[in-house]
């Protein structure tokens, strides 16, 4: 289901199950912003149970893919003394007095104002006095440690599963003597290097991770792909879930043939890594994480995640189709271009994107750019949401090359270069009090 060719057209398609079960997510990234809370704590300890603690991943512990989860810098400690103060009141939590929070803790250490010692992580005996220079100085053994400490986690969770849940509180400290091993210590990695954001260090780490252990980072495909009659919706665009005709370029037989064009694609298999922590707070933060989640967006389909959105980086220069989750995500979306795009064709929105296509549309003569004009408060209106973001014009101003090869992209891209990166933000629906 890959295409990896060089200069090849590729197709990402993108139906998130981190909402509920997470059997796509290979790893979960906690950055430290000044304004995580409870919501952003809760996430990540949701996640964290879903695929490692809990009776459903232990069941199916030969069939998920691996996911790691890192903290970065000085969000440890926080989430740490976050976890002890609602152990009492949150009997679930009481399983991190025993289990590991994390797998790794990474940084330049600039902000973790604690002693790892004191928080139970352990530094690794290779590390050179100031840190490792960068995540690539970081030896295999250490990988090796952080993987193995992974997996030693996750079965001794299967090991004791049958006491957890109906454990006292009194009890759990005769659990942890029984049971408690050096192993679950997560590793302490200090990274001197000030050219890349800890986040950046921390996808870092995730994607030497994966390399190093490719049988047991299987990348798990996403709902619409495990069937060919699952599929089918990608080529339809399926149906009508907002009704209003108020928007543009809404031409059912355009929309179906790019959704079917789109379909003729290959899916370009990533591993999902969502990170928790990226908005609110700095400015600055918000857009390193951006920036950041754009840097490594060929590699894995990194997904930013807080309370009101979601948000990932749309395929470069190829189609990106998104099968929206009713149940999770609201019809509220945007689609942002970082910078002057000369080429796009959407599907699926209330107020579709044709730009450079050669084709009659109302949007043809808008300048999208960052600075211009950006499509922010949008619509889906179908249940497939359909960009396409290849490069078909030869030259500016030039006919539209034939769409169905992929060395006229390829050819463009060594012209005129790729078209500037390009987000897609959906509003996640918020749980109703009780829910």
């Amino acid at each position: 289901m890959t295409h990896n060719r060089s200069g090849a057209v590729r197709r990402k398609v993108v139906q998130h199950d981190f909402y509920d079960s997470a059997d796509q997510v290979g790893g979960v990234v906690l950055l430290n912003n000044p304004t995580n809370g409870s919501w952003e704590y809760d996430e990540y300890l949701r996640l964290l149970t879903t695929k490692r603690y809990s009776r459903i991943a232990s069941w199916e512990a030969h069939s998920t893919a691996q996911c790691y989860f890192v903290c970065a810098d000085g969000v440890y400690p926080k989430l740490q003394s976050y976890v002890k103060e609602r152990q009492v009141s949150h009997p679930h939590l009481r399983l991190f007095q025993f289990f590991p929070l994390c797998d790794a803790v990474i940084g330049d250490m600039d902000s973790y104002v604690t002693s790892y010692e004191k928080d139970g992580c352990e530094r690794p005996s290779s590390t050179p006095e100031g840190g490792y220079g960068t995540v690539d100085d970081i030896p295999v053994e250490v990988l090796d440690t952080i993987h193995h400490r992974c997996r030693s986690a996750a079965a001794l969770f299967r090991e004791v599963d049958g006491s957890v849940p109906d454990t006292p509180l009194n009890g759990w400290k005769m659990l942890h003597e029984e049971h408690s091993h050096p192993l679950l210590r997560p590793l302490w990695l200090h990274i001197q290097c000030q050219i890349t954001t800890d986040f950046k260090k921390a996808l870092t780490l995730l994607k030497r991770l994966r390399k190093r252990y490719p049988d047991e980072n299987a990348v798990v495909l996403p709902p619409v792909l495990r069937s060919p009659a699952a599929a089918r919706i990608l080529e339809t665009g399926g149906g009508v879930v907002d009704q209003r005709n108020c928007g543009c370029d809404n031409d059912p037989i355009q929309e179906r043939e790019l959704c079917v064009a789109a379909s003729q694609v290959e899916a370009l298999l990533l591993p999902t890594v969502v990170a928790v922590g990226a908005f609110g707070g700095r400015f600055d933060h918000e857009v390193g994480a951006i920036s950041t989640m754009l840097s490594e967006s060929h590699d894995a389909h990194i997904v930013l995640i807080n309370l009101f959105n979601t948000v990932f980086a749309c395929q470069g220069g190829g189609w990106t189709q998104i099968v929206r989750q009713p149940e999770y995500e609201d019809k509220t979306c945007g689609l942002v271009n970082y910078g002057r795009m000369t080429e796009c064709e959407t599907s699926g929105l209330l107020w579709n994107v044709v730009k450079g296509r050669g084709k009659p549309s109302v949007t043809n003569d808008f300048v999208f750019d960052f600075g211009a004009f950006i499509s922010v408060c949008n619509i889906v209106r179908r249940e497939v949401i359909t960009v396409d973001l290849r490069c078909l014009l030869t030259s500016v101003g030039e006919s539209p090359a034939d769409a169905t090869t992929a060395t006229g992209a390829s050819d463009c891209e060594a012209q005129r270069g790729r078209g500037p990166p390009v987000v897609f933000s959906i509003l996640r629906r918020q749980k109703k009090e009780g829910g």
